[in-house]
């Protein structure tokens, strides 16, 4: 082996070179990837075509009997995940996982063994909460919060243990997990709690002060709009304790809204409840699922759809080949972009064994029985029509008050006789003495014509005669109509005459109403 310090030199100017060429090939290559649209085209119309089918999956999976799963575990709760498009059974010691897009197979995987897993509540208790990007379940009748990971469920902190909310209603908005009603303690708070997921405290959500809340019921029926902020909550029912023993009260199945940005509730109207709704006697039988705009019920052999957007009620028939009787104890998943349900059928007789099963909605859909009116009065159209209704009237008012007010006294002279003035385009006329005024207003009291005499009559110190009190009176008519028709450019007379029909010597003298008004 050759060294010393020429052959180092050489070994050293070797391996710069080797650096260079190397550093020249990552540029080169760099440069293709990232400048080459023939290369860059064909990677978007890889990216699209993998897109197209990802998505056309979802729109009409192909589920059937191999994707239904029987289970013997009796407890046991149903979700699935839109953003990964996934469907999930988590039982208290394991789970169950089917992606919709790229794996068509249940894969069973376990929980870590922790002692935060379910903590004291039982599985069946809890119900599947998500958000854009994680899962979480709510226990039901405790308060407790828990992160369901992929691999463990832990209790996230500061979540209460209030033990006031059995069958309630929770929603998520804007990173909050929102809860509303329920019962415990012998009691029905109508308070909302927020979970903040970020800061993980949770708080009381308030109404504004001075706004009405809905009676808190159990088991009512919601529906949450995240776009536009509404939770709408109807139905339900009430139980009272009298020494021990229960009663169902029914309620008046009021539709109420809360608006989430202003913190206000309001009583939108009543609903039209089918029976079974109306009289509560089935509330434990409900199946309930909901997309952004429409509630789903299932009760029995019927699906009740409600869409109050558009203020209607559908009810179908489940078809007679479609026997799957379901378990409503626990609550279906269901995918809002594909219409698919994973719900579970009722156990066999003396064991715990059922099926867990996909279901079309199109299933359901089979026959419409009737459709309805959702609100008996629809308060928001009526006070729409008598918003309108005052509007028009309003409108129809202000042109008859510019009609009367301008255009009918529009270039009009305005004499009032209360207050002994003259007016001109609402403008006061002070262009008159006080004896051309006196004149004015003496004639004015006269709806019809004067005569001469009758002006002559008119108050005065008697120390002229008649006729030269006959020339002044016929003066001043002259001096009030040059003055007049200067000031309001007017080409009419201020005074109309005629002969008299009782002495043709005489002549009878009127205001002119063709543009002179006289008002008490």
């Amino acid at each position: 082996m050759l060294s010393g310090p020429r052959y180092e030199k050489k070994e050293c100017v070797f391996m710069c070179e080797n650096a260079k060429i190397l550093k020249r090939l990552k540029v080169g290559f760099c440069n293709f990837f990232i400048n080459n649209r023939l290369l860059k085209s064909l990677l978007v119309l890889f990216m699209s075509i993998l897109s197209y089918s990802a998505v056309g999956q979802v729109d009409a999976p192909l589920f059937t009997d191999r994707h239904a799963t029987t289970f013997i575990e009796d407890t046991f709760i149903l979700g699935y995940q839109e953003s990964d498009f996934a469907f999930y059974i988590l039982t208290k010691e394991e789970y169950w996982e089917l992606k919709m897009v790229s794996e068509r197979n249940w894969v069973k995987s376990y929980y870590q063994r922790n002692d935060l897993i379910i903590d004291k509540a039982d599985i069946k208790d809890l119900t599947w909460v998500t958000t854009d990007s994680a899962a979480y379940l709510v226990s039901e009748g405790s308060g407790n919060i828990y992160e369901f990971t992929g691999n463990s469920i832990i209790r996230l902190d500061n979540s209460y243990d209030q033990r006031a909310n059995a069958a309630s209603t929770y929603f998520v908005h804007r990173n909050n997990i929102f809860n509303f009603s329920g019962y415990g303690y012998f009691q029905y708070p109508s308070f909302i709690s927020k979970y903040d997921l970020k800061t993980r405290k949770l708080s009381a959500f308030l109404p504004n002060d001075g706004t009405l809340v809905p009676p808190s019921q159990v088991r009512l029926l919601s529906l949450f709009n995240e776009e536009r902020g509404l939770l709408y909550v109807w139905g339900g029912a009430r139980v009272a304790y009298t020494n021990s023993v229960s009663s169902v009260i029914n309620n008046t199945n009021e539709l109420w809204c809360l608006d989430m940005e202003s913190k206000n509730w309001s009583r939108i109207g009543m609903v039209n409840m089918p029976v079974a709704f109306a009289n509560n006697e089935y509330n434990d039988s409900f199946i309930t699922f909901s997309s952004n705009v429409e509630l789903f019920s299932i009760l029995g052999s019927r699906l009740y759809v409600f869409n109050i957007f558009n203020n209607h009620i559908s009810t179908y028939k489940i078809s007679e080949d479609f026997d799957l009787r379901v378990d409503a104890k626990i609550q279906p998943a269901y995918s809002n972009s594909s219409k698919v349900l994973l719900l579970s059928t009722v156990p066999f007789p003396n064991q715990n064994i059922r099926r867990v099963q996909f279901v079309s909605l199109s299933n359901y859909r089979s026959e419409l029985v009737s459709e309805s009116k959702l609100l008996k009065t629809h308060v928001k159209t009526l006070v729409t029509y008598a918003i309108l209704i005052v509007f028009i009237l309003g409108i129809a008012y202000l042109l008859y008050y510019l009609y009367k007010n301008y255009y009918i006294f529009y270039n009009k002279l305005i004499i009032i006789r209360s207050t002994k003035t003259i007016k001109f385009n609402n403008k006061l006329i002070k262009v008159l003495d006080n004896e051309e005024t006196e004149l004015v207003f003496w004639i004015a009291q006269s709806d019809d014509f004067v005569t001469t005499n009758y002006i002559m009559d008119r108050p005065s110190d008697g120390s002229q005669s008649y006729e030269s009190m006959k020339k002044r009176k016929l003066s001043t008519m002259k001096s009030i109509e040059v003055k007049l028709g200067a000031f309001s450019q007017v080409k009419k007379d201020v005074f109309t005459e005629k002969k008299s029909t009782e002495d043709l010597r005489l002549k009878e003298y009127k205001l002119n109403n063709e543009w002179i008004i006289v008002k008490d």
